[in-house]
């Protein structure tokens, strides 16, 4: 069978890009075909160095990494620019647009789905911009071009349904257990947020709960909120920015954290997972994928408002129960590499 997968972009490293990885691995001889591709990322060129990409017109387009607003309109087109008439499968993975390709009758396309495109729709409590009104007239006339549609996760299915009125199944993504292996583990008294530093994020209550509380906190990731949040730590705060950290310091952060805070709401979120695996709790928003995620009581405390009284009473549960951190372990690994390929192979149309 003659397997193409598509993906949004290649610009960063992150978790769509680790599942994107997964998919490879699944079908190591299938070209990716994406937007745009950023050769100066080590990352990604260290991980998909041996696969055939295959990227649109916009990758022509000379300084395309700080003009993507701009270019926003013309993402659809390109991926309705590519040529999938050598394939008979065609994976689209996608939060935005690469669902946008079109496929002869006979290709079967199936899209593997972990939200549809948030800045159109309103998550997250987004706002919505009114000259986008065509973009998602277009998104709803591409997603007719699916055949067989996969949520990343019940939060998905869910937003499927309600923007596309398509049905789906659930595939969960997966986390690379091997990562964890071996780590030793300690309690370095700090929490841990590890997100893009987006408004969503709502990584603003963490900063704001921990320095009520008096207790330190270390914050993982880049993001345009960034200068905002820096003025939120006052003197004699215990809360310290890390930027962007490898990989292998992400694993250490986690195995010495106190736990991991989750305040925004995630489509899924594989870092809670993640920490989970290092047997570590998490302190989640009770909402969206974290619902999936964590298990209330035993992985981890939810609270229920997006309020720093809410976090705040959160963190003081955590300090009263006792969490089995091989339960964690025991949680995350039903998220493991494996899984994802054995169900996703279930999936496939026969």
């Amino acid at each position: 069978m003659r397997v193409a997968i598509v993906h949004d972009d290649l610009v960063q490293w992150g978790g769509a890009e680790r599942v994107l990885e997964g998919l490879t691995q699944i079908y190591p001889n299938a070209p990716i075909f994406t937007s745009v591709f950023d050769y100066s990322n080590n990352q990604l060129k260290e991980r998909f160095a041996n696969k055939k990409i295959i990227t649109s017109f916009l990758q022509k387009i000379p300084g395309w990494k700080f003009l993507y607003k701009a270019l926003l309109p013309l993402y659809p087109i390109a991926f309705e620019q590519f040529d999938f008439s050598d394939f008979d499968l065609v994976i689209s993975h996608t939060t935005r647009f690469a669902k946008a390709i079109i496929t002869k009758p006979e290709t079967v396309h199936i899209c593997y789905c972990h939200s549809p495109p948030r800045f159109l729709y309103n998550f997250n409590g987004q706002f919505k911009i009114p000259f986008l009104n065509w973009l998602r007239y277009f998104d709803h006339v591409s997603s007719a071009r699916v055949d067989y549609f996969l949520a990343g996760s019940k939060n998905a299915k869910e937003r499927i349904k309600q923007v596309y009125n398509k049905d789906s199944q659930v595939l969960y993504p997966y986390i690379d257990l091997k990562r964890f292996e071996g780590i030793e583990i300690f309690n370095g008294g700090y929490f841990l947020v590890i997100a893009r530093l987006n408004q969503y994020k709502r990584v603003d209550l963490a900063i704001t709960a921990c320095q009520k509380l008096k207790i330190p906190l270390k914050i993982v990731g880049n993001g345009p909120q960034m200068s905002n949040l820096r003025k939120m730590v006052d003197g004699n705060s215990r809360v310290e920015f890390l930027g962007q950290v490898s990989d292998e310091l992400v694993v250490r952060l986690l195995a010495g954290c106190r736990a991991l805070i989750l305040a925004g709401e995630e489509d899924f979120g594989l870092t809670p997972l993640e920490a989970q695996a290092l047997g570590k709790p998490v302190i989640a928003y009770q909402s969206g994928g974290a619902l999936e995620t964590v298990i209330g009581g035993k992985t981890g405390v939810f609270f229920p408002q997006q309020s720093v009284e809410s976090l705040i009473k959160a963190i003081k549960r955590l300090e009263n129960i006792q969490i089995n951190p091989q339960d964690c372990q025991k949680n995350a690994r039903r998220f493991s590499l494996e899984n994802f390929k054995l169900n996703f192979s279930k999936q496939l149309p026969r």
